[in-house]
């Protein structure tokens, strides 16, 4: 046996396909996800020919493309990077028949993977002896339940032992919190009067996970956690039972409220 023995191992990449915008790859970390090696490089190039400035070279693409071939006229639009590692299928592949495809090996292909490390949405309840609980749910079990033919909310969950569903939290859902001089139960909401404490104490909700609960004011333009702001740009909860009085509700595209409560 030799002293040195080179030893290969395979793991699964799952891969996002993305635009190529500011937004996307900010600096050469982010084109480090890129999984063409000669794509990466060109996208390598063209951040450092604008002096690491992501939104000069990577706007206004259909005036300044990013050549992958000029003579064939193949700019670079959209391109895969490395996605997410903790991903389960749903569903097996199947032809137009129906039929169940193979591979190689005669063994299935799994097909349309989700991230099982996104959250859905948050179900509170509230329990016999009247605390709040929450449940969370993560994007592949609500799929998975869908598939079932079930509800995405669960809204007997343990209804066996008394608890009662409230409210949901989902990404960019709004919230009413209460202050000192305003009750979002206690006043009419469709009132006009009531529109400025209504749009002060109006949040949406940023991020979700088990009793971390982030929200972020309704006309705030940053996810910047300033000490000085909580309270008034975001904010940051970590016990469910400060959600005892929010109010939810819905508003259309002109800002005006259309529900008030579960949806």
């Amino acid at each position: 046996m030799p002293e040195q023995v080179k030893i290969k191992t395979f793991k699964n990449n799952y891969t996002i396909r993305k635009e190529v915008n500011p937004d996307n790859f900010k600096d050469l970390k982010s084109i480090q996800k890129i999984i063409d090696v000669g794509v990466r490089r060109i996208l390598e190039k063209r951040l450092l020919d604008y002096n690491n400035k992501p939104k000069e070279a990577f706007s206004n693409l259909a005036n300044n493309p990013i050549w992958l071939n000029k003579e064939k006229g193949i700019s670079i639009k959209r391109i895969l990077i490395s996605g997410v590692k903790n991903a389960e299928n749903l569903h097996i592949k199947k032809d137009h028949f129906g039929a169940i495809i193979l591979n190689e090996n005669e063994k299935k292909i799994e097909n349309d993977f989700v991230s099982t490390g996104n959250n859905h949405h948050v179900a509170i309840y509230k329990d016999k002896a009247g605390k709040l609980q929450e449940k969370v749910v993560s994007f592949f079990e609500a799929v998975a339940r869908v598939n079932a033919g079930l509800s995405i909310i669960d809204k007997d969950y343990n209804s066996k032992v008394g608890w009662e569903f409230l409210f949901t939290m989902k990404q960019n859902e709004m919230f009413l919190f209460p202050t000192d001089d305003f009750r979002p139960t206690e006043v009419d909401l469709q009132d006009k009067n009531n529109k400025k404490n209504i749009s002060n104490n109006l949040f949406r909700v940023q991020k979700i996970a088990t009793k971390n609960y982030m929200f972020r004011h309704h006309l705030e333009t940053t996810v910047n956690d300033v000490k000085e702001l909580r309270g008034t740009s975001y904010i940051h909860i970590r016990n469910t039972e400060a959600l005892r009085n929010i109010v939810k509700i819905r508003i259309n595209h002109i800002g005006k409220i259309v529900h008030v409560g579960e949806y």
